[in-house]
């Protein structure tokens, strides 16, 4: 069966429509784990975390994995399996064949969820590979393999406004947008730092001050904000972004990657700007499906920059990426010098 998404997994549990294996993975790690949740407990019912076996997928047994797959369960009608994290590159193409074999042949009382929730299974591509691939066809043919996506901007806030609620508090639709865009519309992250808001606020109204004082952005929209800053010339800003970066034990390459990031998204736009191409262009162009809010941020950002400043600054950034890896100095002071020549070519 083709690859389906959580909402059709869901409407298939609705109707009583259950599978002996799924294979659950995406970029929404509170989805994944909230749809392993729904299928155990349809499965077992409420004492599913007692009856279901759980096991780390790093240094597997896979025979004793298949030893347990052919156990005949006595208290519940299936023998339930949960396998969190199982990267099939690193196991030997043997095991893999083992695995698969096991797969085809699984008892009916058994069910097999394998969930990703600790690394990326696509390496950043939009297909499996590799032993992977091989893992997910076997189970396509078998059962279920589900991506869990990025929630679009329009359903996530209205979950934040919701959540927002259900404490007691409110947010503005606003609000919610820059909060989303601050945690790159990761579940898992919003959640966590929207307990953290609404204790903060006890009842009353969250505020864009309280969103920018409390809630740590990831390396990405932080260094969007970084470019902000430049281009806006604010200097004070900007090292203050960068110093809460590199404080945060973010690798100097990883940093300098991701400012460069936010530079190219400010490049595409004012380049876009000025052959009259619009937001749904890049967005289609450059498969920036999922990260609509960086093209809007860009072409917001982009107007107070001109085309070759940025042109400028993307080649400032290329030379430091090179000193880096090449220097033996600072990374820290390669960085603050960096920074300070894209603020001096900003100005021109």
């Amino acid at each position: 069966m083709p690859e389906v998404n959580s909402s059709d997994i869901l409407k298939k549990l609705k109707a009583n429509e259950l599978s002996n294996v799924y294979y659950i993975y995406g970029k929404d790690i509170l989805t994944v784990e909230g749809i392993t949740k729904a299928v155990l407990k349809k499965t077992l019912g409420k004492n599913w975390n007692n009856d279901c076996t759980k096991i780390e997928g790093k240094n597997i047994d896979i025979s004793s994995l298949i030893d347990i797959m052919e156990i005949s369960p006595m208290f519940s009608d299936f023998n339930a399996i949960l396998i969190n994290d199982l990267n099939a590159e690193e196991l030997s193409a043997d095991k893999v064949q083992q695995l698969i074999d096991a797969i085809e042949n699984l008892p009916d009382q058994t069910m097999l969820i394998i969930n990703i929730t600790g690394f990326d299974v696509k390496n950043g591509k939009r297909f499996f590979s590799g032993k992977n691939k091989k893992l997910t066809d076997c189970i396509m043919k078998k059962g279920l393999v589900c991506e869990c996506g990025l929630k679009t901007m329009p359903v996530m806030v209205k979950s934040i406004m919701d959540t927002v609620q259900k404490q007691g508090c409110t947010i503005s639709k606003k609000n919610a947008e820059k909060l989303a865009e601050y945690c790159l519309l990761d579940s898992m992250q919003i959640r966590n730092e929207l307990e953290k808001l609404c204790a903060y606020r006890e009842n009353a109204e969250i505020r864009m001050e309280d969103i920018d004082s409390l809630v740590s952005g990831q390396i990405e929209t932080d260094s969007f904000k970084l470019a902000k800053a430049v281009t806006s010339m604010n200097s004070g800003q900007a090292f203050f972004l960068l110093n809460d970066l590199l404080d945060k034990r973010n690798e100097p390459v990883a940093v300098l990657s991701a400012i460069s990031m936010a530079f190219l998204d400010l490049y595409r736009a004012r380049t876009a700007m000025t052959v009259d191409k619009r937001q749904n262009d890049i967005i289609n162009d450059f498969k920036y499906k999922g990260r609509e809010f960086a093209v809007n941020n860009a072409y917001r950002d982009c107007r107070k920059i001109s085309l070759e400043n940025i042109r400028r600054c993307i080649c400032i950034l290329r030379d430091t990426d090179r000193k880096l890896k090449q220097s033996s100095a600072s990374h820290k002071i390669i960085l603050e010098k960096a920074l300070t020549e894209m603020l001096i070519a900003a100005r021109r």
